[in-house]
């Protein structure tokens, strides 16, 4: 999803048009496999929309539990079953579309309307409408196996041999040893289409996999202090590489590089903290230790009128 910059003032007022599902009823269990306790607890809190807001200050990494957003399309079937590649047209359900996949914290979605989820992710007011209207959303609740392990302590880049079985906190040095990891190991496929590799990165060209691995070892400060479109505006090798880690790992416009998300609407100077964000290997919700699916809802647009009164009359 490419981010474009409207004028803040006008990405509010359209913002404002847009309504969801935000009445006090409780949010409907889509999917769950005989949840554990904690897990049920979770889940209770997650629906519960008078759940209170957790302080963004007091939001830290899960030592068990994370979240995923996404198209309910796209995990469930119609009759709220996985989305199993064995079924015509369908494909394993999975956390997403790139091998590591950003995630966030349950408690970072207690008491948060659909609308305000999309904003503390991260979502301009124009990406919100663009992409996301009339599009019934879930959240993924899910345990890893315990073969992935959280690694919150590691800001330096330094991964470990296990590197691809870990949570990280997506700082930048993180993410660049991440991509250089994934680069390694990918495949060149000059006829392949579009971003979709779940598993394993690829790239068109053996020139576009040999520049993502020289790139590494020579990465200006820029990409950590420049500002996305002042990187974009002068270009070169700089932009070339930064637009790869938005391609290959949907480092997006907004991301911030520090473990916090971005309001962009509330927010758009980054002033303030956001939520918590991971960044994990993806997997097949069926692979999942546990795993649980709550019904966000949807946004859409409505729009009113007062009843017309009367003209005066003018004598």
């Amino acid at each position: 999803m490419k981010h474009n910059s409207l004028p803040f003032l006008f990405s509010l007022a359209v913002l404002l048009l847009v309504i969801g599902s935000v009445k006090a009823q409780e949010r409907a269990l889509l999917f769950a496999q005989s949840p554990s306790e904690p897990l049920q607890k979770v889940i209770g809190l997650l629906r519960n929309p008078a759940t209170p807001q957790v302080d963004m200050k007091a939001l830290v990494c899960p030592t068990h539990y994370f979240v995923r957003i996404a198209p309910r399309a796209s995990i469930l079937s119609p009759s709220n079953r996985l989305t199993d590649g064995a079924a015509v047209g369908q494909n394993d359900a999975i956390l997403g579309t790139r091998p590591f996949v950003f995630l966030t914290s349950p408690e970072s979605l207690y008491g948060r309307s659909l609308l305000e989820i999309y904003q503390d992710i991260g979502y301009e007011a124009e990406d919100i409408l663009r992409y996301q209207l009339n599009q019934d959303m879930v959240a993924v609740v899910f345990s890893y196996r315990d073969d992935v392990t959280p690694s919150p302590e590691i800001s330096d880049g330094r991964l470990p041999t296990n590197w691809g079985q870990r949570v990280y906190v997506p700082h930048w040095d993180n993410m660049f040893s991440l991509f250089h990891h994934l680069a390694q190991d990918a495949t060149v496929e000059p006829e392949k289409k579009g971003q979709f590799a779940p598993f394993r990165l690829f790239f068109n060209s053996e020139q576009e996999k040999s520049f993502a691995l020289k790139a590494y070892k020579g990465i200006n400060s820029k990409l950590k202090s420049w500002p996305y479109l002042r990187l974009k505006a002068r270009g070169g090798k700089d932009w070339r590489y930064r637009e790869l880690l938005e391609n290959k790992l949907s480092l997006f416009e907004h991301f911030r590089g520090s473990g916090r998300t971005q309001n962009e609407v509330f927010d758009p100077t980054g002033e303030q903290m956001g939520i918590v964000e991971f960044v994990g290997p993806n997997r097949k919700l069926k692979d999942l230790a546990e795993v649980a699916i709550v019904d966000l809802g949807r946004l859409v647009v409505t729009q009113t009128y007062q009843a017309a009164e009367p003209l005066a009359n003018a004598n």
